[in-house]
């Protein structure tokens, strides 16, 4: 008998992938992944979204073991992560699940399935230039020439969505509290890792912990506010920026004190973003500081200010 396939649509590629975990079983297969762009003007304002094809193996065939099919849903991974590439390095390409060495048999095979599927070799990360200010403080925009108004971010909330917040010491989890909090989702949308000391809340630090707690934020019908801390001496912030990147979040925040040397700041925010697409950035500590305009070159928007959604995305 014949394989049976299908198609499938959702707003992330994880929460695709618990779900066909959850509905079909370790045995079912995502054979194809694309990612689609509806509406928007030089790819501002758009809408994403993400369309599978799963394949089921033939009705009345026995199930194997679920370990024997882990090289099986690394290839998955993969290859939802070259549908991530296809959009035009939208976000750093997401190694396979670590327990597939690169020196096995499975692993040239999904090497050569992948090239066989998406018609070009994998490719490393790209660099995401950091902009020296912010486009509404760049030369032009002043008296008779206003600069154009700017978005503000808000948190995903889509069931199973994960936002990761990033930053030094506790303000990543001060930010996340306060997310969860404001969308009304009770302390199972919350989890740590990093550095971050997050007593009574779950920890998320390696991708097999991140997609449980997606699976359960979609059945949940949750997002998950990820709180990454990445100490307050960054001395490891290689090592940090490496996870980041292989999470890939649906928003990636960072969670920054005005009160804060700026140059400190610009420093680490800049290694997050030469690793990883930053979405926005939460700004704590307002008032300890005369001058928090300083946030503005790090030329990101404002979405979240002390616990709350922002009015503006420049201070």
């Amino acid at each position: 008998m014949e394989p049976r396939r299908f198609q499938l649509e959702g707003t992330s590629l994880d929460a695709l992938k618990a779900q066909v975990l959850a509905e079909h079983g370790p045995r079912a297969r995502i054979i194809a992944a694309e990612k689609v762009t509806v509406g928007g003007i030089g790819g501002f304002l758009a809408r994403h979204h993400y369309e599978v094809t799963v394949e089921l193996p033939p009705r009345g065939r026995r199930a194997a073991p679920v370990d024997a099919d882990l090289p099986s849903r690394a290839g998955i991974g993969a290859l939802l992560a070259r549908a991530e590439e296809a959009e035009g390095g939208y976000r750093p390409s997401v190694p396979a699940l670590p327990d597939v060495s690169t020196g096995t048999n499975a692993f040239a095979e999904l090497m050569a399935d992948l090239s066989q599927n998406t018609g070009a070799p994998t490719r490393p990360p790209e660099s995401v230039p950091v902009p020296a200010a912010f486009p509404q403080l760049a030369s032009g925009a002043g008296a008779g020439h206003p600069a154009p108004r700017q978005e503000v971010p808000a948190p995903l909330g889509g069931a199973g969505d994960l936002v990761i917040v990033v930053g030094l010491g506790q303000d990543p989890l001060l930010v996340c509290e306060s997310m969860a909090a404001a969308a009304g989702f009770s302390a199972q949308a919350l989890r740590a890792a990093g550095a971050v000391d997050g007593s009574g809340v779950g920890r998320a630090g390696d991708r097999r912990a991140v997609a449980t707690a997606r699976a359960a934020g979609v059945l949940a019908g949750h997002p998950i506010f990820l709180a990454y801390g990445i100490g307050r001496g960054v001395s490891e912030i290689g090592r940090h920026t490496t996870l980041i990147s292989a999470l890939a979040p649906d928003q990636l925040w960072v969670a920054v004190d005005a009160g804060r040397k700026a140059e400190d700041t610009a420093a680490w925010v800049g290694e997050i973003r030469a690793a990883s697409v930053v979405d926005a950035v939460a700004v704590e500590g307002l008032e300890g500081t005369a001058t928090p305009q300083t946030v503005n070159a790090l030329g990101l928007p404002v979405g979240w200010l002390d616990g709350a959604a922002s009015g503006s995305a420049v201070l």
